[in-house]
């Protein structure tokens, strides 16, 4: 009677760390902070008078999740032997070899053809932006990293272009709505990415990646958190654009320019002070605009 407890049991542990291997091949929390990006900006352009689709809202954001994934899944691909060098990278699947490079490359071909062909149920243009993020992301992004800083610019746009995507899946055509919260999204990543650039500078140098400005041999962290609030700073004008448009009412402008005017004060702390504590609270508080802003605009619609 003990030998079926016994497999179940080992059953169920080789089920639980396949999953976690899936779950770090994909980098499935940021892969679903992608997607929320994506499905907001969806419900800031649907029309006010259509009735929403639970259907349309699972496809989107399968199709988005799959496709991330595939994009992730074939950037541990191509740097593998880097992650090892990392210590927050070093126990991903494909760089402690458990799984094998094929894997992996199966892997994102599933997801990518799955993800692409949910993305086209919507029109051609969402099927195309999700091809372009996948591709850009994985092969102009991932290879310039070992580069130039630059590379942080370059990967801003396939990280902002689900917010396009989202946009385009609800108007059916690339419209100024969609490509002023492209923008958007643009500006944030820059603040985000350079505290955790900051951050994790001693991890990325082991590697060999030159993803933030250095002086003297060290990370520039003025220079960062310089350029980080200048970002954070560009996005309280933005804020008022979906209004301009007549996307927004003028008080939800004004609200998501308060956050971000907020998300400033804290890059500026950063710029003023950068060291570890203000560079996790830089980080920190970009993980709450982007779900704050969006939701303003959508509630917004709503009312």
């Amino acid at each position: 009677m003990k030998q079926p407890i016994t497999t179940s049991k080992a059953s169920s542990r080789a089920a639980s760390g396949f999953w976690s291997d899936v779950s770090q091949l994909v980098k499935l929390r940021l892969s679903v902070t992608v997607v929320l990006s994506s499905v907001l900006a969806y419900l800031i352009a649907l029309d006010p008078g259509a009735s929403l689709s639970w259907w349309a809202l699972f496809v989107l954001t399968a199709g988005g999740l799959l496709t991330a994934g595939a994009a992730n899944a074939l950037n541990e691909v191509l740097e593998k032997d880097y992650d090892k060098m990392m210590a927050r990278t070093a126990n991903r699947p494909l760089a402690t070899g458990q799984w094998s490079t094929s894997d992996g490359v199966m892997a994102a071909g599933f997801m990518c053809l799955v993800g692409v062909t949910l993305l086209a149920l919507f029109n051609p243009w969402t099927a195309f932006l999700g091809t372009f993020s996948l591709v850009s992301y994985a092969f102009v992004y991932t290879p310039m990293k070992r580069v130039s800083p630059a590379a942080v610019f370059v990967g801003a746009v396939p990280g902002a272009l689900p917010a396009l995507i989202g946009c385009t899946a609800a108007q059916g055509y690339i419209s100024w709505l969609g490509f002023t919260l492209f923008v958007i999204q643009f500006f944030w990543q820059l603040p985000h990415f350079y505290a955790i650039g900051f951050l994790g500078y001693e991890d990325y140098k082991r590697a060999g990646f030159k993803l933030v400005l250095e002086r003297n041999g060290k990370v520039d962290g003025n220079r960062l958190g310089r350029d980080a609030f200048w970002a954070a700073i560009a996005l309280i004008p933005l804020a008022f654009v979906p209004f301009l448009l007549d996307f927004s009412s003028l008080s939800a402008a004004f609200g998501v320019a308060v956050i971000g005017a907020l998300f400033s004060v804290v890059a500026f702390d950063f710029w003023r002070k950068p060291d570890r504590q203000t560079a996790l609270r830089t980080m920190f508080a970009s993980f709450l605009y982007i779900p704050l802003a969006f939701s303003t605009y959508w509630i917004d619609q709503l009312l």
